[in-house]
C-alpha cells in the first residue's frame, strides 16, 4: 500500500470558535483533494494546520513519514506552495514577484525555464511590467497562483480554488494542475463553495461541518495516465 505523504491522527483543534476534529485521514501523492462544505465548517483551519499556520491542541500530523513540528520552517516550506485566500502584495513588478517566488525554493535549478514556462502558460506576459500593487484582485490571483505553480513543490495548497477567477482562468488552471498532478506526481490541496469546479481535477472531495469529516468520495483515476512521481 502507498506511503501517504500526510498522515493524520486524532486530531483537535480549537480557537477562537474555529474547531477541527479528525480521527483519521490520509493523503496521498499525484493526487487532487478537495475540501468542500458551508461557512464557518473548517476549511480555511483545516489548510492553515496542514501547512503549519497554526497549531494543534492533540493529535498528530505526519508529513513524508515524520511529525510536521519536527521539520525546521525552512525545510517544510521548501517542500510546500500556499496560495492563500488573502494575500498583500509587495512593490514591486509582477515579474519580480514570480522570479522571487521561484529562487526561494532550492530544488529549482533553472529558475528562468521554470518562469518562462509559466508565463507562456498562463499568458502573463502583458502583466510582467505592472506593479503587484496596481493589480486587480483577479489579477493578483492569478499571478500568486502562477509563482506558487512555477515553484514546483510536492504540495500545493490553494485555499478557495475559484477565487476571484473566471470561467476561461479555471479552465486554464484545471489544464495546468492536471498534468501536474497525473504527470509530475504532485499533491494540490484545495478549498472550494463549489465543487463542479474541480469535477475533472479532484481525485477526493470531503465534506467537513463544524470541523469534521461528514463525507468523503473518491475518483479513480484514468487508467491512461503516466505519473511520474517527484523523487
Amino acid at each position: 500500500m502507498p506511503i501517504p505523504i500526510y498522515s493524520i491522527k486524532d486530531l483537535k483543534f480549537s480557537q477562537s470558535g474555529n474547531e477541527i476534529f479528525i480521527k483519521q485521514f490520509d493523503i496521498h501523492r499525484g493526487a487532487c483533494y478537495v475540501f468542500e462544505g458551508k461557512i464557518g465548517s473548517g476549511k480555511t483551519t483545516l489548510l492553515d494546520i496542514l501547512y503549519s499556520r497554526k497549531k494543534i491542541n492533540n493529535g498528530k500530523i505526519q508529513f513524508e513519514q515524520k511529525l510536521i513540528n519536527s521539520y525546521s520552517k525552512k525545510e517544510y516550506q521548501n517542500q510546500i506552495a500556499i496560495v492563500p485566500q488573502k494575500f498583500s502584495p509587495p512593490w514591486g513588478s509582477v515579474e519580480n514577484y514570480i522570479l522571487k517566488t521561484i529562487k526561494k525554493y532550492s530544488h529549482i535549478k533553472n529558475v528562468n525555464k521554470h518562469f518562462d514556462s509559466i508565463v507562456n502558460k498562463m499568458k502573463l506576459s502583458l502583466l510582467l511590467k505592472r506593479k503587484m500593487k496596481t493589480l486587480t484582485p483577479g489579477e493578483i490571483r492569478w499571478v500568486v497562483l502562477a509563482a506558487q505553480i512555477a515553484s514546483d513543490t510536492k504540495v500545493l495548497f490553494i485555499d478557495e480554488y475559484e477565487l476571484h477567477l473566471g470561467k476561461d482562468e479555471i479552465n486554464i488552471l484545471n489544464n495546468i494542475l492536471y498534468r501536474k498532478i497525473n504527470y509530475d506526481g504532485i499533491t494540490v490541496i484545495t478549498s472550494t463553495h463549489n465543487r463542479t469546479f474541480l469535477s475533472k481535477l479532484a481525485s477526493v472531495i470531503i465534506t467537513l461541518d463544524k470541523g469534521r469529516i461528514i463525507a468523503l468520495r473518491s475518483f479513480s483515476k484514468r487508467k491512461d495516465n503516466k505519473k511520474k512521481h517527484k523523487k
